[in-house]
């Protein structure tokens, strides 16, 4: 899937356009080479703070996602109820901390 993060929403656009007064084709196009610049740079930020955040995870510990594959699909993995509650209430009481 791809999106489009430089294509300008066209609501925004006509509404922005509603706002400004007429001004010449030289004025609108070097406007538009502005905000496509200060876009680009927006796009770039944010991708190499997605890049730092990727860099960041853990690596997947192969072995132990296959061992609990085997244990799912085999039926030994068995789950405590009391300790998922205990879990989602610790996390909810952290999270109220911020």
């Amino acid at each position: 899937m791809r999106i489009g993060l430089n294509t300008p929403d066209s609501q925004s656009v006509s509404a922005e356009q509603a706002k400004k007064p007429a001004t010449s084709a030289v004025n609108q196009s070097e406007q538009s080479s502005s905000v496509d610049k200060s876009g680009l740079s927006q796009d770039r930020v944010t991708l190499s703070a997605l890049a730092s955040q990727a860099l960041g995870m853990p690596e997947v510990r192969q072995a132990t996602v296959d061992s609990l594959r085997q244990s799912v699909s085999s039926g030994q993995y068995q789950l405590d109820p009391n300790d998922i509650a205990d879990a989602i209430l610790r996390g909810a009481k952290n999270s109220g901390q911020n």
